[in-house]
């Protein structure tokens, strides 16, 4: 039997650093860090037998995007329990417990980076994408060649409020991307740019305006080289734009032939270049995601401008009841909207809806998992109105 939920309070804050490091090995110099996001209505415990913090999950306010428009995200980070309680299904109740709370404040979608899929997948999380850590022969990225000359210069502090517009103008065009916070780029593009090396390409059309940029730091290299090249980001809509900027970022192949990259299974950078044999350092880091308001969620996001149908189903969901029940979603003009009712023609677990509406997987994909059932022409339909384009996350939050 679990224990009593209840949220955090300040008396909490050194069991609550006690459990994160324990779980996650944080570091003393990071306690502020973590602990300045730990508010107590976005911050639920469970209590041990002797009053110590025995699990406890943390829900940030976040927005991603999802067919051209920003989602609420509620964003767990992180869920943890103690060693010694580990096995007793705290995790799944304390993870449960936040998601009436999410709901009434308009968060329609969750997320987490999972430690065991299963024990997500079974309150109603689904797989929606991944990202790979790579080690790429930056020799192969140093030949990519833009088709038309590209002038890409050094950044320098003052470029960086330009780097945040430039990333929040692509963010529409890009599922699965999160609204960053201030403290985010603070983070990983110091103010002062600290240990990072900028690279910018200026829009001549609007003048203080970027168009693509790259960002990398340096690390230990193998030996005998001199050093490794690390990607912060590279983000560019042009292709040309793109090529330059990596072709820039490899160009020290000689002195540091190792490239770490972050990216997505399947990386752009794959339809780039001419060759590329990267070695994987770290494989699949995946993210779930979770519909909270299900009428809130498909309401939310943006659906394909030509799309046009409707489709009844019935959902099973027992962690959200609210979710629950026969359902009619009609898609139109690049908006949805799901009203009670229908005939219940499509049968979906909750996770599997979360699959289907972020665009990770198709509705007949889903069929051959388990994860829906029905009608073959109502599922043929789902298919028409949002096709699979899986999502792309890459700021572990």
């Amino acid at each position: 039997m679990t224990p009593p939920i209840r949220p955090a309070t300040d008396a909490d804050a050194d069991g609550l650093w006690d459990l994160f490091q324990l779980s996650f090995g944080g570091k003393d110099h990071e306690r502020s860090q973590w602990m300045d996001a730990a508010e107590p209505d976005r911050t639920l415990l469970v209590e041990g037998p002797r009053g110590e913090v025995g699990a406890a999950a943390r829900v940030l306010p976040l927005e991603q995007w999802f067919g051209g428009r920003l989602v609420p995200l509620g964003g767990y980070s992180p869920v943890a329990v103690a060693p010694e309680h580990r096995g007793r299904g705290w995790g799944r109740a304390v993870t449960v417990a936040h998601l009436a709370a999410m709901r009434e404040r308009g968060e329609v979608i969750a997320g987490l980076y999972p430690a065991a899929l299963s024990l997500y997948r079974a309150v109603g999380f689904e797989a929606a994408g991944s990202y790979v850590h790579r080690r790429f022969p930056a020799r192969d990225l140093a030949t990519m060649a833009p088709r038309h000359a590209v002038e890409v210069r050094r950044g320098s502090p003052s470029d960086l409020a330009a780097v945040r517009r430039c990333h929040e103008r692509s963010g529409p065009g890009r599922d699965g991307t999160i609204r960053r916070s201030g403290a985010w780029w603070d983070q990983r593009l110091p103010p002062d740019l600290a240990g990072v090396a900028l690279y910018v390409i200026d829009d001549p059309t609007s003048p203080g305006e970027v168009r693509g940029y790259a960002a990398t730091r340096q690390g230990p290299g193998r030996r005998p080289y001199d050093y490794s090249v690390t990607v912060v980001e590279v983000l560019a809509d042009d292709p040309d734009d793109v090529r330059a900027l990596w072709r820039l970022v490899a160009s020290a192949y000689a002195q540091a032939p190792d490239l770490h990259v972050i990216g997505p299974a399947e990386d752009d950078l794959f339809l780039l270049a001419d060759h590329t044999d990267p070695e994987v350092v770290r494989n699949e880091i995946r993210w779930m995601l979770r519909l909270v308001d299900l009428p809130g969620a498909v309401a939310a996001r943006g659906w394909p401008p030509g799309a046009s149908g409707t489709v009844h189903l019935e959902v099973a969901d027992d962690q959200a009841p609210w979710n629950a029940g026969r359902w009619v979603l009609e898609v139109d003009g690049g908006l949805a909207r799901l009203s009670p009712g229908g005939d219940g023609s499509v049968q979906a677990s909750i996770g599997g809806l979360a699959a289907w509406w972020s665009g990770y997987a198709a509705a007949s994909r889903l069929v051959r998992t388990g994860h829906l059932a029905g009608d073959r022409e109502a599922v043929a339909r789902l298919d028409g109105l949002l096709p699979a384009a899986p999502p792309v996350l890459l700021d572990f939050y």
